[in-house]
């Protein structure tokens, strides 16, 4: 029993002792392992710093790297660039070398040209008479100088020889007049008593109008006037002197004719050809103009009509409300507007190629008065004036909108009653008879596609309701109401009064809910024009609309329909100066016959005293 217990306090001891080993052991490689992982942070940590730095490198690397490439980039910009003006150096170098040798060669050949024509015509000097006829003779028509044995002239106009092109002077001559000078235009001398000499003489076609009296009819008839021009010299400056013959000195045609010819175009605005087709019909066969003929009539009193333009400006800038308005003007395949600005007396065209207000800006210069003007927004650079916009746009807009909304409406009324009507009948049979025209739909609205409709019928009310509202407020203006420009002003409101009305009017169909985007844009449209709709209360007379520039741009308008368009500014701006002053004589009650007459005769006179308003 001893022997066991000793025994076993021996295992148990010897296995304590096994323990203990095995646990000093373990904490053995315990701190081993720590060791070791603690070498492997630090080496981790380190590690890790090297990337970073490495990475930092490689950004460094690309940054360079790209501003390489950029320099790279810039460098084969400005090499590209180098070439191109190598190229045009050398192009241009070219051009000029060219051209030298063009001069060059030029000259060469006019000297032999010059030497070979010397050549010759030292051998004809040696020929007699009698050989130069049978040389001319022998030859046949090749001698002339513009036969086609040669080569074709690529010269304009006929060729050397020919016969000439001018109007051809009329055999029978109706009447003889003698022109003779008095005074000298020299000096001032007076003529009386000089002896008198023979120049020349010509004969010109001049239009005479007979009116027995004031009850009877206006006859034309053409005359040939041959008017024999005499000539003296003056003894105190020995020059000769000429009588004074008007501006159609040079001219076959006389005045009058001319003045009919541009009066006729002006006031029809037909074409040349339908003119002179009307003046061969008129005055027989016989007679013909030509088309250029009349454009350069047009073209030759310019200094006079620019003249009377320039007072006609002044004119307009004295009245107390001017209309403005602008329109198309195709001129040669470009856009080109014509302006008006005119009042009860005066009407002044503008042609420009701009439709901005540097256009009319030198007209309103200095002006008073009201400004009567559509929407447009170069209007509103004239800030200095005082304007009135034109009421007349804003109710057709209003109008517009409420026939759009009308005729959606019955679109709508349409649909819904045919939905309606479906839904009644019974399902489609193949027994119906088939009809001609596009099928009608059978098959009914979806419930989705009916609340559509049916919330866009009530919008469209809504807004339709709104714009007469609209509508009826600015019609007031037209009508015998406290707005009406036509009643004494003690009989109607001020200004700020009837903005406070319309401004008014305006916030409660804001607050309403406007769902129509065109309402809202005429809406904003009177906020933002508020200072300018009713400018017209303020003065006795003065209309709240356009129209007197619509009427009177209509003539031109007219004309741009019949030609489709126009292709000299120059022709055009002394058309325009004619129209100009053709509606100012027939807004005045004058004879603008009689002021053409006054044009050419080439008296200066003032326009105002000749309108005598």
């Amino acid at each position: 029993m001893g022997l066991w217990l000793l025994f076993a306090i021996l295992l148990i001891g010897i296995c304590i002792f096994l323990l203990l080993l095995s646990r000093q052991k373990e904490k053995k490689y315990e701190h081993v392992i720590r060791s070791q992982k603690n070498q492997l942070k630090t080496k981790d940590s380190e590690l890790q710093k090297k990337s970073s730095e490495l990475q930092e490198k490689d950004t460094e690397l690309q940054e360079k790297d790209t501003e390489l490439q950029e320099k790279d980039t810039e460098l084969q910009e400005k090499d590209n660039a180098y070439k191109t003006a190598l190229e045009q150096l050398k192009k241009e170098k070219d051009t000029v070398e060219a051209k030298y040798l063009k001069k060059v060669t030029a000259v060469d050949l006019k000297k032999i040209n010059l030497a070979r024509y010397r050549s010759k015509m030292k051998s004809l000097r040696k020929k007699t008479i009698v050989e130069e006829v049978e040389e001319i003779v022998g030859k046949g028509s090749s001698w002339l100088p513009h036969s086609r044995e040669g080569p074709k002239s690529h010269k304009m106009g006929k060729p050397k020889g020919s016969p000439g092109g001018g109007r051809e002077r009329p055999e029978k001559i109706h009447e003889e007049k003698e022109l003779h000078v008095h005074t000298c235009n020299h000096c001032g001398t007076e003529l009386e008593g000089v002896k008198e000499y023979f120049t020349y003489d010509r004969v010109v076609t001049d239009l005479f109008r007979y009116m027995e009296d004031e009850k009877d009819y206006l006859t034309l008839k053409l005359k040939n006037v041959k008017l024999i021009v005499n000539r003296k010299k003056c003894p105190k400056c020995k020059k000769w002197v000429y009588p004074e013959q008007g501006l159609l000195s040079n001219n076959r045609i006389g005045p009058s004719l001319v003045s009919f010819v541009i009066s006729r175009r002006i006031r029809t605005g037909l074409p040349y050809e339908v003119i002179i087709d009307e003046l061969s019909t008129h005055f027989g066969s016989n007679f013909s103009i030509s088309a250029p003929a009349i454009i350069d009539w047009f073209k030759d009193f310019s200094d006079i009509i620019e003249g009377l333009y320039e007072q006609l400006e002044e004119l307009v800038k004295t009245s107390k409300v001017l209309h403005v308005d602008e329109t198309g003007l195709p001129m040669n395949g470009e856009n080109w507007w014509l302006w008006v600005v005119c009042c009860a007396n005066f009407v002044l065209y503008i042609q420009s190629s701009s439709r901005g207000h540097e256009s009319v800006k030198h007209v309103l210069e200095g002006f008073e008065g009201t400004l009567i003007s559509d929407f447009f927004s170069a209007y509103n650079k004239f800030k200095d004036v005082e304007q009135q916009k034109c009421l007349g746009h804003l109710l057709s807009d209003i109008i517009e909108l409420i026939v759009k909304l009308e005729k959606e409406n019955e679109r709508i009324k349409k649909k819904l009653k045919r939905h309606a009507e479906l839904q009644k009948k019974e399902p489609f049979s193949e027994e119906v008879s088939k009809k001609r025209g596009r099928p009608k739909t059978t098959e009914a609205l979806t419930p989705s596609q009916v609340k559509l409709l049916k919330t866009r019928q009530r919008q469209n009310t809504k807004s339709l309701n709104q714009a007469i509202r609209l509508r009826s407020f600015f019609r007031a203006s037209f009508k015998q109401t406290l707005l009406g420009w036509k009643n004494d002003k003690s009989n109607r409101l001020t200004k700020e009064e009837a903005e406070a009305k319309l401004m008014e009017l305006v916030f409660k169909l804001h607050e309403e809910g406007v769902a129509e985007h065109d309402l809202k844009k005429l809406l904003n449209r009177c906020q933002k024009y508020e200072k300018k709709i009713f400018t017209y209360l303020k003065y006795e007379g003065v209309p709240p609309d356009n129209n007197r520039a619509e009427r009177d741009l209509r003539p031109f308008v007219v004309q741009r329909k019949r030609s489709g368009g126009f292709k000299s500014p120059e022709v055009m701006r002394h058309y325009v100066i004619y129209l100009s002053l053709y509606m100012t004589c027939k807004l005045n009650g004058k004879d603008f016959d009689k002021l053409l007459d006054l044009i050419f005769s080439g008296e200066e006179f003032d326009l105002s005293s000749f309108l005598s308003f």
